[in-house]
């Protein structure tokens, strides 16, 4: 699919009207309107590539850029760090536009772009880049989610022991998207696919492992069971990946883990 009108014209008008801007020096679509995967609920990523003298002009103006190509928004915000954000339309077309200088400008950090305009054609000087579409390759170790889960994991203690239930059951969907992370890294999958697009990166026997994942509501007894079933599945893909991939296992830092939260609790984790 191809998505739907409204996006195919922000897009047309993307390229016909920005190139008119001699500070433009190109215009390009990453995401699923760069892959061909896109559908009637996709956004659309556009990025701009201005000369250096000019990136002030467009940090303060990106969002009059945009209207400039969708009409009216009902919401403009600016994502921390870059130059641009994300814009709402009244009828909820979601369109993204990120500015970059040419000093900074890096072709080689995306996997699949839509090239719409390159004014000298020094940009991508061989046109579109094909997306690997996130097909599985080597297996690799992803050392700061493996940290992160015991991080997060140790700190069930003091999450319950403040009876902060909101926060525990929260806590439970910052322990899966790490878990996540690990499934990924098992197929050797670097995620290329948007935030709400996972179906197609994991195994079927990954995916049964995560919605087999008990409910937990604020009920710290249903908080804790999904904690469990979450790390077992945890140590027991990581213990094997990080011997596949000759990596260390960090057994203090579970091992301390573990004990922390059999001390508490009065139950094992693993």
């Amino acid at each position: 699919m191809t998505g739907d009108e409204r996006q195919q014209a922000v897009i047309a008008r993307a390229a016909d009207v920005l190139p008119r801007d001699e500070r433009v020096l190109g215009v390009y679509l990453i995401g699923s309107y760069a892959t061909g995967a896109a559908d009637q609920f996709s956004d659309v990523d556009l990025h701009l590539v201005v000369t250096d003298d000019s990136l002030q002009w467009f940090g303060e103006h990106w969002d009059d850029v945009l209207r400039e190509l969708t009409g009216p928004t009902v919401l403009t915000d600016e994502v921390p760090g870059l130059i641009g954000g994300l814009g709402i339309t009244p009828d909820w077309l979601h369109v993204d536009l990120f500015v970059h200088p040419l000093a900074s400008f890096e072709r080689d950090q995306y996997d699949g772009v839509r090239v719409l305009f390159d004014r000298d054609g020094t940009l991508f000087p061989d046109g579109d880049i094909v997306a690997k579409g996130g097909q599985p390759g080597e297996p690799y170790w992803p050392t700061p989610n493996v940290n992160l889960f015991f991080y997060f994991l140790g700190n069930l203690v003091t999450v319950l022991g403040r009876d902060e239930r909101i926060v525990g059951n929260q806590g439970v969907g910052a322990l899966r998207d790490q878990l996540v992370a690990l499934m990924l890294a098992e197929r050797g999958v670097r995620r290329t696919t948007g935030a709400k697009r996972l179906n197609a990166l994991l195994s079927d026997e990954q995916r049964a492992a995560l919605e087999a994942i008990p409910a937990a509501g604020t009920d710290p007894a249903d908080i804790i069971a999904a904690n469990q079933y979450i790390c077992r599945q945890f140590i027991t893909r990581g213990t094997a990946l990080a011997k596949l991939t000759n990596n260390p296992w960090p057994a203090e830092f579970v091992d301390a883990t573990l004990t922390h939260l059999r001390n508490h609790f009065q139950v094992d984790f693993a």
